[in-house]
């Protein structure tokens, strides 16, 4: 990936993550599990649509472990506020 293709990547996320942020607050709804789980949504969504799929790059190979990560943490926020929801003794 070029470097105006990162620079482009990057703020295309920042400019995600700052649009949840934004429109959680607005809305009133805002919580970390939902924060988690729309931005994964997004880095997978801007992953897909700003990295070239017919050049492997090193970049691509970091995005992959990243992807990982992202998901497990979804993973995570999800059972977290599923607990919250069922057994509302168990967790604050």
């Amino acid at each position: 990936m070029s470097t105006p293709l990162r620079r482009r990547y990057v703020r295309a996320q920042l400019v995600w993550l700052l649009g949840v942020v934004l429109a959680l607050s607005i809305a009133g709804t805002f919580s970390y599990a939902l924060f988690v789980l729309l931005a994964v949504i997004g880095f997978v969504t801007i992953t897909e649509l700003l990295t070239p799929a017919d050049v492997p790059t090193r970049w691509r190979d970091d995005l992959d472990v990243l992807l990982t990560v992202a998901l497990v943490a979804a993973v995570v926020a999800v059972n977290v506020r599923l607990v919250q929801l069922f057994a509302p003794d168990v967790l604050p």
